[in-house]
């Protein structure tokens, strides 16, 4: 009995002998799946931000296309309505010399007081390239209502 039960000592040293040795090896290879899984899972997220910063950029490139065309047609808008308003300071040249022909007084000084304006106007106008976009309809507006009232005054005084 005393044989059996030093070997049954033995037995259960060895086994929580070897059994206390290999927990710490345990740990440390359950540490290494741990870190190899979050490797991998870092290393996913990181594809997956390359990805998106990649999608990002093809959209600010489209963006960046779309408000340089966008550009263009405001230049080109801007361009036509200074062509046309010109055109109507051709038709009230007309109508100013028109009056300023007539041989009376009244008409004389009437085409003298709207050619002032009239140039006031024009000069208006040549700034319309340097207007930026927050002010332009203010500007457009402005110079409509200029014209306006210039074209009726210009029409009152012909009749």
């Amino acid at each position: 009995m005393r044989k059996t039960m030093l070997w049954c000592s033995l037995i259960t040293a060895a086994l929580c002998g070897s059994a206390c040795k290999s927990e710490p090896t345990d740990k440390a290879g359950d540490q290494l799946r741990k870190s190899v899984e979050e490797v991998r899972e870092q290393r996913q997220d990181v594809r997956d931000e390359q990805k998106d910063v990649a999608k990002e950029q093809k959209d600010v490139a489209k963006e960046q296309r779309d408000l340089a065309k966008a550009e263009g047609n405001l230049a080109q808008a801007r361009a036509n309505y200074v062509t046309t308003t010109r055109e109507r300071l051709a038709a009230l040249d007309a109508k100013l010399a028109e009056l300023d022909a007539r041989a009376t007084a009244k008409s004389k000084d009437a085409a003298i007081a709207l050619r002032a304006r009239r140039n006031a106007l024009a000069a208006k106008l040549d700034t319309a390239d340097s207007r930026i976009e927050a002010n332009w309809d203010q500007f457009k507006s402005d110079v409509d209502d200029t014209f306006k009232q210039i074209e009726k005054d210009a029409k009152d005084a012909l009749d």
